[in-house]
């Protein structure tokens, strides 16, 4: 099934009063929740559906433990994650302490498999 897309009008920011331009929008159909991705995987195992729900409920809490421990989370061939900061800066070294963070964030980074996957989405037009 192909990923669809909606046509939007945007205004350039830079040119408010200008004329609009017309982009691709992505639209989602849907969500995988953690089961139904259990009981498809279960199918493709040997493990069941509850041992594969088990199994994702695992690496779901490893991922963000190991983030916090500053460690990058590397999945091999599906992508890795990590964490950055957005921070505000100090006159000198001395004066940045834990509170010039003002936000925490998470990148993922996909793997080979992941960009190879990526490369051969196909896009259909909605209404």
């Amino acid at each position: 099934m192909p990923a669809k897309y909606s046509v939007v009008a945007k205004v350039n920011p830079q040119d408010p009063q200008g004329p609009r331009k017309f982009y691709p929008s992505y639209k989602s159909n849907g969500r995988a929740d953690t089961r139904k991705l259990a009981v498809e995987a279960a199918d493709r195992s040997t493990l069941s559906d509850a041992d594969m729900d088990a199994a994702l409920a695992n690496l779901l809490t490893l991922i963000p433990k190991h983030l916090a421990m500053g460690e990058i989370v590397d999945l091999g061939h599906f992508g890795t994650f990590r964490l950055t900061i957005k921070s505000v800066g100090a006159a000198t070294a001395e004066e940045v302490t834990s509170r010039n963070i003002q936000r925490v964030n998470v990148r993922f980074a996909p793997g080979k498999a992941f960009k190879e996957m990526l490369g051969t989405v196909q896009f259909e037009k909605t209404e």
